[in-house]
C-alpha cells in the first residue's frame, strides 16, 4: 500500500534538521509524570517498578544526578545514621543466621571487604534532591494475548532494532508486558522468563541456558490459574512444561563457590527467586531515615575519640559536675620540659590558622579542620601522660566516657546530651527570639487570644500550669519550625526487616534479606544517590519535673538512686550501661530477676509519656499517628514529639493549641484514656499493646519496648521484671503531690 499524498502547504519547507544538527527545542522529549518529592525518594526511588500513567506500560526507575549540597553538620548525621542502621540490620542477621555471609546482608558499599566491618565510604555517595528520577521500560518480556507466546528482549536497543512482530502463529498480535517478574531477598529481580541459571562443576560458573533441550528457544505461558504455581511455560518444540523456577544468579554463584571451596552444602530453597507482581509491596520497601537538624557541629566533633577533653569539660558544664584541668601555662611547660616544644609551636599556629580562618568569609570548615589538628596534638599529649587530662568529680562518668564507644548510638545518654544541648540553645533559646517557640505558659498572640486580657491571661496560666503539674511536666514549649532531615538511601526486596522465613512444602529457612544501596548515578564515577528532604515542622518540647521524678523513682523502690545532691541527669550517666541495639534485656519474655535501675525506669516514664503524649495530639490536632515521631533525651528528662511529614505544615499543632489546649492536657492525664481495651490481658503483660500505647515502628524510637502505661497510672509491673516485683506506682499518682 502506497503512503498518502502530502498535499500540506509546508510540503517543501526545509526542515530545520537538514544540514546540521537538531536545535535544542527540537529534540524529542520523553513523556513526564508529577509527583512530589518525598514520593520521589520513596515510592519512585531507583529501583521502584511501577505503571506509567494511563496504564501505557511497566518501567522501572533509574537515578538522574541532582546534587543537592548539604551543611557539614547534616552530612555527617547522615552518615552517622546509615552506619547505625546498617550495623544494626547486620548485628540482627548474624545473631539470626550466623553462617550468612556478608555481601549477602549488606551492600558491598557498606562495608570493608578486608576488616568485615561497617564501613561507609562518604565518597562513594552522593547527597540528592529528588527533583527528578528517570525511567526505562522494564520488564522486557512479552506476552500475546491470543496464544500466548513469549517474546524477551536483553535491552531496550534490542528491542528497538528488532521490534515485536504485528502478527503472531497467524493471527494479528497482542503483546503485552507480562505484569510478574522474580524477585529475591538479596535485592535482585528478573523478568519472569523460561531460561534458568545452573552452574557448570568443571568451572564454577553460572550461565543461563536460553534454549530447550529439544532446541528451541520458544515457549508459551500458560497463566490462567489462579497462583503462581499453577502456572508453566511450555516449549513450542517439545511441548515440555516448566514451572515458575528461576535461581538468582549472584546468590547462586556465591554460595556454589563456597560450596565449591569446602564451605556449606546450600540448598536451592535459598537461591530461588519468588514470582510477585510487580505491583506487590514485596517488590521494592525503601529504607529511609531521619533526624532533628542542628546547626553546631559539636553534636558530631566531640563524639569523636580526640575531642574527650571537651566532651568532659561539656558534660561537666551540662550536670553541674566539678571539672579541675590544667591551666594553659601547665600545658606548655610540660610540653616543654618534655623536649617536645616544636609540638607546642604547631599548636599554636594551627589555633592561629584556626582563628584567622573563622573571620574569614565562608572559612568555618577550614576553621574547624585547623581546631580538629590542634585537639589532636593536645590529646597526644595526654594520652602520652606528658600532662594530666584533668579531673572530672565523677571517675565512673569518665570511665563511661571511654566505653561509649561500644554502646548502641541510639540510647547513648552522652551523645544525646550532647544534642539536648544544642537543641536547647538552638531550636528554643535562640527560636524565642525570632517567635519561632514560645513556652505555653508564655503564649503570644499567634499561639492565644489571651494576651491582651490581663485577667484571661491570669486565667489561662492557671489552668494550663495546673495541668501541667498534675501531669509532671516542668516546661512545655511549642516550637514552630523544627528542622527534620529526612533520607532515603537504599531497599530491600521481600522483607521489609533483616530476616525472612521462606517457607516451602512445609520446610521454613530464615533468609539474610540484603540491605542494598541505590543503583550508582550516570558520570559520577559509580556514586550511589542518598536522597535528602528538608523541612521546618512543629513541634511540642516536654521537660518533666525533676522532683517529681526523684519521688516516682524513690516509690518505685529504683536500687540506684543517687544522694540528694547529685542530680537524676548525673545519676543516669554514671549508671547506664548499654541497652544494646535492639533492647533484648526489656523484650517480651518470661519475667526476669534485675533490679529495678534508675537509667531503665527513667526511659520507661519518658518513652511512655512521649507515646501518651503522641496519641493525644493525633486524637485533638488530625494529625496522622504514623506521622508524629519522637525524640527522647534522658538524662536531661526531657523528649520532643514533632510532625515528621515532608508535605507542607499546616500548622495542626500550633491551631490544636490555641483552640483545644485544655482538652489535649486533660485527656493525657485522663485515667479512661489510660485503660487499654485489651483490659486485663494487657495488664497481665505489663502495661503495653497495640490498643493504647503503643504506637507503629516507623514512629516509635524504641520498636515498642520499654513501655508501659503503669508508669503512669500505675498498676502491673513491666513485664520483664521478676515476677516477685511490686507493682507500679503511676506517676500521675497524687500521692506523688509535693
Amino acid at each position: 500500500m502506497s503512503e498518502p499524498r502530502d498535499n500540506s502547504p509546508d510540503r517543501y519547507r526545509r526542515p530545520t534538521t537538514m544540514g546540521g544538527r537538531r536545535t535544542k527545542d527540537d529534540l524529542p522529549k520523553p513523556p513526564v509524570m508529577s509527583r512530589s518529592r518525598t514520593q520521589l525518594a520513596t515510592s519512585y526511588a531507583p529501583g521502584v517498578l511501577f505503571t506509567w500513567e494511563g496504564g501505557k506500560g511497566i518501567c522501572r526507575s533509574v537515578p538522574v544526578d541532582r546534587e543537592l549540597k548539604v551543611d557539614s553538620t547534616t552530612r555527617a548525621l547522615i552518615f552517622d545514621s546509615m552506619r547505625e542502621f546498617i550495623s544494626n540490620w547486620r548485628t540482627r542477621i548474624a545473631a539470626a543466621i550466623p553462617e550468612a555471609l556478608d555481601d549477602l546482608s549488606i551492600d558491598r558499599s557498606f562495608f570493608d571487604a578486608y576488616s568485615g566491618r561497617v564501613q561507609i565510604d562518604a565518597g562513594k555517595f552522593r547527597t540528592v534532591s529528588p527533583d527528578v528520577v528517570g525511567y526505562v521500560p522494564y520488564p522486557l518480556i512479552y506476552r500475546c494475548g491470543t496464544c500466548g507466546r513469549v517474546r524477551e528482549f536483553q535491552s531496550v536497543e534490542e528491542q528497538a532494532r528488532s521490534p515485536l512482530p504485528k502478527t503472531c502463529h497467524g493471527h494479528q498480535a497482542r503483546w503485552t508486558q507480562i505484569d510478574v517478574v522474580y524477585v529475591h531477598w538479596s535485592g535482585n529481580v528478573e523478568p519472569l522468563s523460561p531460561f534458568n541459571y545452573n552452574p557448570d562443576p568443571n568451572t564454577g560458573q553460572v550461565n543461563q541456558i536460553r534454549v530447550c533441550t529439544c532446541g528451541s528457544d520458544r515457549f508459551i505461558l500458560h497463566n490462567k490459574a489462579p497462583v503462581f504455581a499453577e502456572w508453566r511455560f511450555v516449549c513450542e518444540g517439545c511441548k515440555e512444561s516448566r514451572p515458575l523456577k528461576k535461581a538468582d544468579r549472584e546468590v547462586l554463584e556465591r554460595l556454589y563457590g563456597e560450596q565449591q571451596a569446602g564451605g556449606r552444602q546450600f540448598q536451592y530453597l535459598e537461591v530461588n527467586m519468588i514470582p510477585v507482581s510487580y505491583r506487590a509491596n514485596s517488590a521494592f520497601y525503601p529504607q529511609r531515615s531521619s533526624f532533628i537538624k542542628f546547626n553546631d557541629s559539636s553534636v558530631v566533633d566531640l563524639m569523636t575519640g580526640e575531642r574527650t577533653s571537651d566532651l568532659l569539660r561539656t558534660l561537666a558544664r551540662i550536670h553541674r559536675i566539678p571539672f579541675d584541668e590544667p591551666s594553659r601555662d601547665e600545658v606548655a611547660t610540660a610540653v616543654k620540659v618534655s623536649g617536645r616544644e616544636g609540638e607546642w609551636q604547631e599548636f599554636e599556629d594551627l589555633e592561629g590558622l584556626a582563628e584567622r580562618a573563622a573571620s574569614a568569609p565562608g572559612g568555618e570548615a577550614r576553621s574547624r579542620r585547623y581546631l580538629d589538628q590542634a585537639e589532636a596534638i593536645r590529646e597526644q599529649w595526654f594520652s602520652d601522660e606528658l600532662v594530666s587530662r584533668g579531673k572530672l568529680a565523677s571517675p565512673t562518668l569518665m570511665q563511661a566516657v571511654l566505653a561509649r564507644q561500644t554502646w548502641a548510638r541510639r540510647f547513648d545518654p552522652i551523645r544525646l546530651t550532647i544534642q539536648h544541648d544544642v537543641f536547647e540553645r538552638e531550636h528554643i533559646v535562640d527560636a524565642m527570639t525570632r517567635h519561632a517557640a514560645v513556652d505555653v505558659l508564655k503564649p503570644d498572640i499567634t499561639l492565644s487570644a489571651v494576651v491582651n486580657e490581663q485577667q484571661a491571661l491570669e486565667r489561662y496560666r492557671g489552668e494550663i500550669g495546673g495541668l501541667l503539674e498534675h501531669s509532671g511536666i516542668d516546661r512545655m514549649v511549642l516550637i514552630r519550625g523544627l528542622p527534620i532531615c529526612e533520607f532515603s538511601f537504599g531497599f530491600t526486596r521481600v522483607s521489609s526487616t533483616p530476616i525472612y522465613q521462606r517457607e516451602h512444602n512445609g520446610q521454613s529457612l530464615a533468609m539474610p534479606v540484603r540491605l542494598n544501596a541505590f543503583d550508582t548515578l550516570p558520570n559520577t564515577g559509580g556514586k550511589h544517590p542518598i536522597y535528602v528532604t528538608e523541612q521546618n515542622n512543629e513541634a511540642l518540647y516536654v521537660k518533666l519535673d525533676e522532683g517529681r521524678v526523684r519521688r516516682w523513682l524513690e516509690r518505685n523502690g529504683i536500687a540506684d538512686m543517687p544522694a540528694p545532691e547529685v542530680s537524676i541527669g548525673r545519676a543516669y550517666l554514671e549508671s547506664y550501661e548499654d541497652f544494646g541495639p535492639f533492647l533484648e534485656a526489656y523484650k517480651d519474655r518470661e519475667r526476669g530477676s534485675s533490679d529495678r535501675r534508675l537509667p531503665a525506669y527513667v526511659y520507661l516514664l519518658l518513652h511512655t509519656l512521649s507515646h501518651q503524649l503522641m496519641h493525644s495530639l493525633a486524637e485533638v490536632s488530625g494529625l496522622d499517628r504514623d506521622g508524629i515521631g519522637e525524640h527522647i533525651f534522658p538524662a536531661d528528662l526531657a523528649f520532643v514529639v514533632y510532625r515528621k511529614g515532608m508535605t507542607p505544615d499546616l500548622g495542626n499543632v500550633s491551631a490544636m493549641w490555641r483552640n483545644h489546649a485544655l482538652e489535649f492536657l486533660r485527656r493525657n492525664i485522663d485515667q479512661r484514656m489510660l485503660r487499654c481495651g485489651s483490659g486485663s490481658l494487657c495488664d497481665a503483660r505489663g502495661g503495653a499493646c497495640p490498643a493504647c500505647v503503643m504506637v507503629s515502628e516507623v514512629s516509635c524510637i524504641a520498636s515498642n519496648l520499654l513501655l508501659s502505661r503503669s508508669a503512669l497510672k500505675g498498676g502491673s509491673k513491666p513485664e520483664w521484671e521478676a515476677a516477685i516485683a511490686p507493682d507500679l506506682i503511676g506517676y500521675f499518682d497524687p500521692v506523688l503531690d509535693e
